[in-house]
């Protein structure tokens, strides 16, 4: 639970400022889709460091590393608090990406070491119910502080997180020697594989499309639905809500299917987006694209980091494909909420759910298709297998 709670305190800490956003924009004195590189630039430095991490800290006890990047989380939202300038905030940022990518090459493999084999799927659910009860606190409350009080204070609450997060952390966490040191080497043969590279070409298109359209949800909420700031943060609690239902039941879910838990994800995750940017100011659509969105994307990570282990188990490093997968995430962060600011610049607040509805779309084509093709090539062995078989038992006969 200590690591979870590192985990809940890098996404409050990246997720504040997409409920402050209009807050901000207007007192730095920049467009809201310029605003928007506040997620965007700790993505990219997240992007980079979690690689560089995992080898650089390689001899490191998780234990110290988990710690002390979870103190570098208080000290890049403090600096964001006390920001004076855009500039200013978007080095804090990039700051935060530092600890973004180090939190999510280490925490789930470390969480994962503590427990018994038989329940590390559970162990990642928890990590990652940590990111859904993040993302409940974060964007609600941050909108409602930035609104009736001011946005400085969202961050100066986060670094109060990660400080009690970092506490407990030494207090609880054990030693966790790292299990295998990573180098270099060890991620050639993952990058090198057409079936681990089509996977995590879903993984990115799913981020992508979450982060096109999240990064804007409360001016989509406000601009595009007309919703106020009161019902806009219910509606977003309530998405929260059903991101944790979506991780827990998907988790429970993933004992029984891997592969039938991927495509229900999928398809909730376009069905959901399709709603919203087809709702617009239809407020029982936009509801019902929220639920359905909430619930893809609470199981959307774990589902599809599982799905990668799974493929990849005795293949390849499980602490480079950690490193792997959260590079991929972060690199997805950062170009949907990149590029949906350029879509809310040039065509309106809209642009951005209609950019991560289509992202989705071509992610769940893209997983059906592998699937199906995977399928037909292992029932295409299975009877070549089965045809050796009879051969070798016919030639005994005679």
């Amino acid at each position: 639970m200590a690591i979870a709670l590192g985990a809940f305190s890098v996404v409050v800490s990246e997720f504040m400022p997409v409920g402050a956003l209009p807050q901000i924009s207007d007192e730095m004195g920049v467009s809201e889709g310029t605003a928007g590189l506040m997620v965007t630039l700790p993505a990219l430095s997240g992007a980079i460091a979690a690689p560089a991490a995992t080898v650089l800290m390689r001899r490191l006890d998780r234990r110290l590393a988990v710690i002390g990047l979870t103190v570098l989380i208080a000290v890049s939202c403090v600096l964001s608090a006390a920001a004076t300038g855009f500039t200013m905030m978007l080095v804090s940022r990039l700051i935060l990406g530092i600890s973004i990518g180090g939190v999510w090459a280490t925490s789930v493999s470390a969480a994962g070491r503590l427990v018994p084999a038989r329940i590390v799927h559970t162990a990642s659910s928890v990590v990652f119910g940590a990111i859904a009860v993040g993302s409940v606190v974060s964007v609600p409350s941050s909108s409602l502080i930035a609104t009736h009080a001011s946005w400085r204070i969202t961050f100066v609450a986060a670094a109060a997180v990660a400080v009690i997060a970092a506490l407990i952390q030494a207090l609880a966490v054990p030693k966790i020697p790292t299990a295998d040191r990573v180098t270099t080497a060890d991620f050639r043969p993952l990058l090198r594989s057409v079936p681990a590279n089509v996977i995590l070409a879903v993984v990115f298109l799913v981020v992508f499309a979450q982060f096109s359209a999240y990064t804007f949800v409360v001016s989509y909420l406000h601009d595009v639905t007309g919703l106020a700031t009161g019902p806009a943060s219910g509606l977003l609690l309530g998405y929260g809500v059903l991101t944790i239902v979506g991780n827990f039941g998907g988790g429970a879910l993933l004992g029984r299917s891997i592969r039938g838990t991927v495509i229900a994800t999928l398809v909730f995750g376009v069905g959901g987006l399709l709603a919203l940017s087809a709702g617009g100011t239809v407020t029982a659509l936009v509801c019902v694209g929220l639920a359905l969105w909430g619930l893809a994307w609470g199981n959307a990570p774990v589902a599809l980091q599982h799905w990668l282990y799974t493929y990849g188990q005795d293949k390849f490093s499980a602490e480079s494909v950690n490193a792997t997968f959260t590079a991929v995430v972060q690199v997805a962060v950062a170009s949907g909420s990149l590029l949906s600011g350029v879509a809310v610049n040039t065509s309106g607040v809209r642009g951005s759910a209609v950019l991560g509805t289509v992202a989705s779309a071509i992610a769940c084509v893209l997983a059906l298709g592998f699937m199906a093709l995977s399928a037909r090539r292992a029932a295409a062995q299975e009877a070549v297998v089965a045809v050796s078989h009879e051969e070798v038992r016919a030639a005994a006969l005679d």
